[in-house]
């Protein structure tokens, strides 16, 4: 679909083939019975089109999540895939901040993802509030910190991949 969700879309087909049907059923017009039959089968083909079809923004929202698990895991191995390899500094420094902080929960709290495909290769900007529990004070003392944090994303052949990831702490509460 060429939208996020097509539940408004499936909800007014459904709807318009029971208001068919039973206007059929009063009629007894051929014509009504095909318009509901119509209806329900587009109902039904747009719902299975959207449940098959992934877009880009609802694989970010699930690609954010999934590095969060694997920073709770210490699974360095999944988070580096998700790193563009030419860029090296940055695998450096979240292999560092993986080993120093040793989170045992990330959490995100608030996610807003923002396509840009018109640029070449095709950009994302995600914008994150995400608390983090592990040694977020220093290297021996656990604690908890709420961040906001700003990762670019760039797809390259046609894998997202992290491009850059600015964090700073946020007070609960307050907007970034």
């Amino acid at each position: 679909m060429p939208f996020e969700s097509s539940l408004p879309l499936v909800v007014i087909c459904l709807l318009g083939a029971v208001v068919g049907f039973l206007v059929w059923l009063h009629v007894q017009a051929r014509w009504l019975l095909a318009i509901a039959i119509l209806l329900a089968a587009a109902g039904v083909g747009c719902f299975s089109v959207d449940w098959l079809v992934e877009t880009d923004r609802e694989y970010l929202q699930a690609l954010l999540p999934r590095l969060a698990r694997a920073a709770e895991k210490q699974d360095l191995g999944t988070i580096m895939a998700a790193l563009d390899p030419d860029l090296r500094p940055l695998r450096d420094e979240a292999e560092k901040l993986l080993k120093q902080v040793k989170p045992t929960e990330v959490a995100i709290t608030s996610v807003d993802v923002v396509l840009q495909p018109a640029k070449k290769p095709p950009e994302a900007v995600a914008n994150l509030i995400v608390r983090v529990t592990g040694n977020v004070i220093d290297k021996g003392t656990p604690g908890t910190v709420l961040a906001g944090v700003k990762v670019l994303l760039h797809k390259n052949n046609g894998q997202w991949l992290v491009k850059d990831a600015e964090g700073e702490q946020v007070r609960p509460g307050k907007n970034r």
